[in-house]
């Protein structure tokens, strides 16, 4: 079942998005070499960079900085920024629009972590609307003044906890200051990523407000993306944590919003392919010891759900080198098969 506004461009402010579905940041996920892969099946979808630390960039004056690279066909894309100072906001946000052209500025007021809520930023702001108002609207209105007027959004959670669910009146807040989208993770700071998700807020935020709202939060299939979007009437969806060891999933989800066409399932072949693939790009882009380091996180995504996974990931969390990947994931390979073929015999 396809659903008729998919074929409709998204439209945020003057920006015009042909996907319905976007990828959400994800600290130590979401870099140039995981955005790429998943550009290979979703290439219209908006996809976010890692969460970008405005007082980090302003006061490292790093611009060279992994976390802020984008290659050519890195688009459409969004830069999110963490923020608790207007003046520390503009100057981050007008670098990043000087250096890297983005589609969109996303505002994070909703990460949980308490590294960030510490420091007043994320889902801390929750609990200061007017201040989040006052970040909002000035970013904007700078924006126009200097005649980049990128489209700024927003994204936050149902509050800070189950006594302070203001997700209704920060969104309406977030329309007011002049926000062209916001998105909704619909679990409290409380919650942080437990389960629990408060689906049916979706409904209730889009009734409020005329901008666009994306849902956010325990989205990991095709159905439930239609269901989303369908029931609460929203706009769009976010795909985070469902995204892992799964690249695919942006692509599918799109694909069936606008065809209809359900996907063919993934074989565990295509999936170490897909899991080497992604090795040796981030070894590429690092260099093979910090790269195969890295990666290690998302190897372990890679191999779930078939028996005997749990052992090849305690593995995969001591890889050093491509070869190291390789053998194991070969080795997996090689057992499924002939599972397979034990099964078939």
């Amino acid at each position: 079942m396809h659903h008729p506004s998919a074929s409709q461009p998204l439209k945020i402010g003057p920006v015009s998005v042909n996907s319905r579905v976007m990828l959400a940041p994800m600290a130590g996920v979401t870099d140039v070499v995981f955005r790429g892969i998943v550009r290979r099946w979703a290439p219209e979808s908006l996809i976010c960079t890692e969460m970008i630390s405005s007082n980090g960039l302003v006061y490292s004056k790093r611009f060279d900085a992994p976390i802020l690279d984008k290659t050519i066909s890195d688009q459409p894309i969004a830069y999110q920024l963490a923020a608790h100072r207007e003046e520390v906001l503009l100057e981050a946000a007008r670098t990043i629009i000087r250096e890297k052209q983005p589609d969109t500025l996303d505002l994070n007021m909703g990460c949980p972590v308490k590294k960030i809520t510490g420091n007043f930023e994320g889902c801390s702001l929750m609990k200061e609307p007017e201040l989040a108002y006052k970040l909002i609207s000035s970013l904007v209105k700078t924006l126009e003044k200097d005649g980049t007027p990128t489209p700024v959004t927003v994204k936050f959670r149902l509050g800070w906890d189950s006594e302070s669910m203001n997700y209704q009146e920060f969104g309406q807040m977030c329309q007011d200051a002049g926000a062209a989208m916001v998105t909704l993770h619909a679990r409290t700071r409380a919650q942080g990523y437990k389960p629990g998700c408060k689906w049916e807020a979706f409904g209730e935020l889009k009734q409020t407000l005329n901008i666009p709202v994306i849902a956010n939060g325990d989205i990991n299939t095709v159905d439930d993306a239609l269901h989303v979007i369908t029931t609460y009437g929203v706009d769009g969806v976010m795909i985070g944590r469902g995204t892992l060891g799964q690249p695919w999933l942006i692509g599918e989800i799109d694909k069936a919003l606008k065809t209809g066409q359900t996907p063919a399932e993934v074989s565990i072949a295509q999936r170490m392919e897909s899991a080497y693939e992604h090795a040796r790009l981030l070894a590429d882009y690092r260099g093979e010891t910090v790269g195969v380091r890295e990666m290690r996180r998302h190897l372990t995504d890679y191999v779930k759900g078939f028996p005997g996974a749990s052992q090849y990931r305690h593995r995969l969390t001591a890889v050093n080198t491509l070869a190291d990947v390789r053998a194991i994931l070969d080795e997996i390979l090689e057992n499924a098969e002939s599972n397979s073929l034990a099964v078939a015999i």
